[in-house]
C-alpha cells in the first residue's frame, strides 16, 4: 500500500534517491551503474524502505516525460524497429 510522504522530505531526498535507483533504462556512457534496491537507498539515506520506495516511484513520475505515457504504442513500435544497442 502506497504510504504518504511529505513535501519536505520528498524534495530533499528525490535528487539523492533517484541517483541511487536502478529505475532507469539508460546509462551514461562509461559509467559504471548498478542501482540500489530501495533496502539498500533507504539504509544510505537513513530513510525506511517504504520512504525510499515512495520516494522513487513520485520521482519516476516527475521525471518520465508526458508524452512517454501519451504515445507509448508508438515509442513501443519504434524501438522494435531499432538495431539491438542503437539508440
Amino acid at each position: 500500500m502506497p504510504r504518504f510522504v511529505s513535501m519536505n522530505l520528498y524534495e530533499r531526498y528525490r535528487d539523492a534517491v533517484w541517483d541511487l535507483t536502478n529505475v532507469r533504462q539508460r546509462y551514461d556512457p562509461g559509467r559504471k551503474h548498478r542501482g540500489l534496491t530501495d533496502e539498500e537507498i533507504a539504509a544510505k539515506l537513513g530513510l525506511t524502505a517504504e520512504d525510499a520506495a515512495e520516494i522513487r516511484c513520485i520521482a519516476e513520475i516527475e521525471k518520465t516525460p508526458l508524452e512517454a505515457y501519451l504515445d507509448a504504442e508508438g515509442i513501443k513500435e519504434e524501438r522494435f524497429k531499432r538495431l539491438p544497442g542503437k539508440k
